[in-house]
Formats: C-alpha cells, structure tokens, sequence
C-alpha cells in the first residue's frame, strides 16, 4: 500500500472512530494544514491526522511536522490536534485494535518524530511510551 492510499485509510479510521464517539465530521475543500474537522457540542476542532509506521524495531515512528524541505513544526495556526492512527492490528497477532493517539498541537510544536509502541511491547525496561496518555484521548478534542 502506498503511502497516500495508508493516509487516506487513516483518515477515513479516524473519522469512523469520531462519528462512533457523537462528532459530526466534515472535510475542508482547500488544501490545509489539517485534514478534518470535527464539532460536537458547538466546538470545532482542525484535525491533522498522522499515519504511524514500522520500525524494524517494533515501535512506530511518525512524522509530526509538515511542508517540504525545511519542514515545520504544526503550531495553532495550523490545526488543533494531531491524532496519530497506529495500526497495530495489522501488525500483531494479539492485538485486535489499532490505537489513536489525540494529542493537542502545543505538545508537538518542537517536535519532529513521535514514536510509538503497543503498552507492553517496548524494548529492554520501556513497558509503555511517553506518548501513551494520549492513546484513546478523544476529550482531548
């Protein structure tokens, strides 16, 4: 699968999991720096959705900045939330659900790569990543 065909999938996940969870769901026409916005409660957000990918590791590692060469940082001008589709069902026999981490902008304005893991699965004394209070974090929206 190609890289834009494991996006679009991911966005479709995404919207799934937030129309399931009371969100109404729209797509913006223009081509912006977030690719959803969902409202509930009279509140909107911009969502970036974020595809995690393999390492040979184990872990899932995905790029949380934007643009072409030099890229930049999301900030609040660009989207509210990032939420990171990992899809780990595809990747482990014990796993039956894929996790989405909902993590908002200002926590990923420094940052270029994050790295996840399934609770459990980290290398040597890692049982669960930094990124894990985000895992299933919809309030954050």
């Amino acid at each position: 699968m190609d890289r834009k065909t494991k996006g679009t999938a991911s966005e479709l996940s995404v919207a799934s999991k937030l129309v399931r969870l009371g969100f109404t769901v729209s797509w913006p026409l223009n081509q912006d720096a977030y690719d959803l916005i969902a409202e509930k409660d009279g509140k909107l957000s911009r969502i970036q959705v974020k595809t995690a990918s393999r390492n040979k590791g184990g872990s899932y590692r995905c790029n949380a900045q934007h643009g072409k060469t030099p890229h930049k940082s999301y900030t609040k001008a660009d989207c509210d939330c990032l939420i990171i589709h990992a899809p780990y069902s595809r990747d482990f026999d014990d796993i039956i659900k894929d996790s989405y981490y909902v993590i908002p902008v200002s926590e990923v304005e420094d940052t270029k790569m994050v790295i996840v893991f399934p609770a459990g699965k980290g290398k040597g004394n890692l049982l669960t990543c930094s990124w894990e209070k985000y895992n299933g974090a919809w309030e954050k929206i």
